[in-house]
């Protein structure tokens, strides 16, 4: 019975390695050096935490395998290679996704709950401020972050900022008020609340988005359940 989930890795210091490393008795590490052939005879889903080249060699054996994978990250990647990795996964019915969504961040949770709830009224703007310097990974993050915030502000304007130094910030304006996540340094979150006639709320509190990914990613398999709260691989 393939009852296994494991985990590819030669950075045991990686931020992924860190949060599996608390899930030992869930998840079986692996280096990818070793003769996998029984590990992957068991295991009912994988979590890559590779570089682009090691990864790909780890890529084509799990493809082969048809097992369902998750990667860490996208370093290296290109359109043209993510579009022939979902259609590779797509013939052999796996699936397949990146782990480091902004979803997981705790302002970025305590965001949404504040626009589902209504508090701010209808949504007018989603204002995002980042630092400068964009990659593939980078896009597909701040694309999967609105889409999943957005549901509920269709017609809502969006606009971006990038400077120097900067931490990643989204602002969103509604007719009542505004909310505000942060990503500080050091792990910790901020969020900020102003809704009219009422003071200003602010919340610091450490976040440790990996975990909370990695746990969803465990549940989802463990259940059975479609992998939709995570970083979906474009087609």
């Amino acid at each position: 019975m393939k009852d296994e989930i494991i985990y590819f890795t030669r950075n045991f210091l990686s931020p992924c390695s860190k949060a599996i490393c608390k899930r030992t008795d869930e998840i079986r590490i692996l280096n990818p050096d070793q003769d996998c052939t029984e590990a992957l005879a068991h295991a009912r889903a994988a979590i890559v935490d590779e570089d682009d080249e090691n990864r790909q060699e780890v890529i084509k054996m799990l493809l082969k395998a048809k097992l369902p994978f998750a990667l860490c990250g996208l370093a290296g990647e290109t359109p043209d290679s993510l579009k022939k990795l979902w259609a590779a996964a797509k013939r052999r019915h796996i699936q397949v996704c990146w782990l480091g969504s902004w979803r997981y961040e705790w302002a970025m949770a305590r965001l949404k709950e504040t626009i589902t709830s209504g508090v701010l009224g209808n949504i007018q703007q989603f204002k995002l401020t980042k630092p400068e310097g964009l990659g593939i990974f980078a896009r597909l993050r701040d694309q999967d972050l609105l889409n999943w915030l957005s549901a509920y502000g269709n017609d809502a304007a969006y606009t971006f900022e990038e400077a120097p130094e900067v931490p990643y910030r989204l602002t969103v304006t509604g007719a009542r008020g505004s909310a505000t996540a942060t990503i500080l340094e050091d792990g910790r979150n901020e969020f900020a609340i102003a809704l009219c006639d009422e003071p200003a709320r602010v919340e610091v509190r450490e976040s440790h988005p990996l975990e909370a990914e990695v746990g969803y990613l465990l549940f989802a398999i463990r259940t059975g359940r479609p992998w939709t709260m995570l970083g979906k691989i474009p087609n």
